[in-house]
């Protein structure tokens, strides 16, 4: 089953914490189940009143007083609220605060694992591929996290997590590469090397799309025979349509947000494959519209880096 455009709209939405630091509006609604949770997430990343206000608004469609006034709250979040919340919306909601865990103790580690990072420099986003291979299920499967917020019967306040490895993903990967103009072609040859070096060590077929799409096998490319087909022309990425009419596991796009509005209605009508996880580099300030294109047949989709630029990265 693919997530529905609502969920994919989500899932390519940011909410940013700082200039480091990004979630998708999807894996926020996935990590924080409640209110409380949300304000411990606020606490530990130190947001300010108002961008406490947009994180509850979004998420639950609430806002702080109800936030305060549902339930007695951990003793550990009195400093933060007392001094983060205005002395009006305190004396409204007359919080409570009581010793007890705190509802997110052991989670901080997994928010850290599934954070969209906001890159300064191309260098950082050739850091971050090389990161990329160990979130891409391979023949010795990859680690997942599943049920991430189970029931701690003997403490119900504290939500966690357990991992394990899947072992039962068998599509390919592919990774995408646009290769268009806007991107320039020394970003490209910036990248490559990382692109082809990830692609490798993913055992992953790959593409590059620009005007026409260039598909090798897995093994079959090297950084070279790569370059040679570079158009740095159009954005075309209907184009990619017949690659997509057979099932992935993994898809990795790497981009900017520079193609013909109508390629993802044309991928959506004549693609017939499906995508396990799509996960998006891009090198503009929000998720690619590849990722877009290519997550209408996913079921997750995944941002794990944008730049904080709405030029493509130098």
């Amino acid at each position: 089953m693919t997530i529905s455009s609502s969920q994919l709209r989500e899932a390519t939405e940011l909410i940013y914490i700082d200039n480091k630091t990004a979630f998708s509006v999807n894996t926020l609604r996935d990590l924080l189940p409640d209110m409380e949770t949300a304000l411990f997430f606020c606490m530990v990343y130190k947001l300010r009143y108002k961008e406490m206000s947009d994180l509850l608004y979004k998420l639950f469609n609430g806002n702080v007083v109800q936030a305060l006034r549902a339930g007695d709250h951990s003793t550990d979040l009195q400093s933060y609220i007392v001094d983060c919340v205005p002395p009006d919306v305190l004396e409204q909601a007359k919080p409570q605060f009581v010793a007890k865990p705190t509802p997110a103790e052991v989670l901080v580690e997994l928010w850290d694992a599934v954070q969209t990072d906001v890159a300064k420099s191309i260098r950082e986003v050739a850091e971050k591929l090389k990161g990329t291979i160990g979130r891409m299920p391979g023949k010795t499967g990859a680690m997942t996290f599943s049920h991430m917020m189970k029931l701690n019967k003997q403490r119900p306040t504290i939500g966690r997590y357990s991992a394990h490895i899947d072992h039962g993903r068998v599509a390919e990967n592919l990774v995408i590469l646009d290769v268009s103009g806007s991107m320039t072609e020394a970003t490209i040859r910036t990248l490559i090397n990382d692109v082809v070096g990830l692609s490798w060590a993913a055992n992953a077929h790959l593409a590059t799309v620009s005007n026409e799409t260039h598909h090798w096998e897995p093994g079959a490319y090297d950084v070279q025979g790569v370059l040679r087909v570079a158009a740095y022309g159009g954005t075309r990425y209907e184009t990619l349509a017949p690659l997509l009419d057979r099932d992935w596991g993994t898809v990795v796009t790497i981009a900017d947000y520079d193609s013909s509005g109508s390629a993802k209605s044309w991928i959506a009508a004549k693609a017939t494959g499906k995508v396990e996880q799509v996960l998006d580099i891009s090198l503009v300030d929000r998720p690619t519209f590849l990722s877009q294109c290519i997550g209408q047949l996913a079921q997750e989709v995944r941002p794990l880096l944008v730049a904080n630029s709405y030029r493509v990265l130098s």
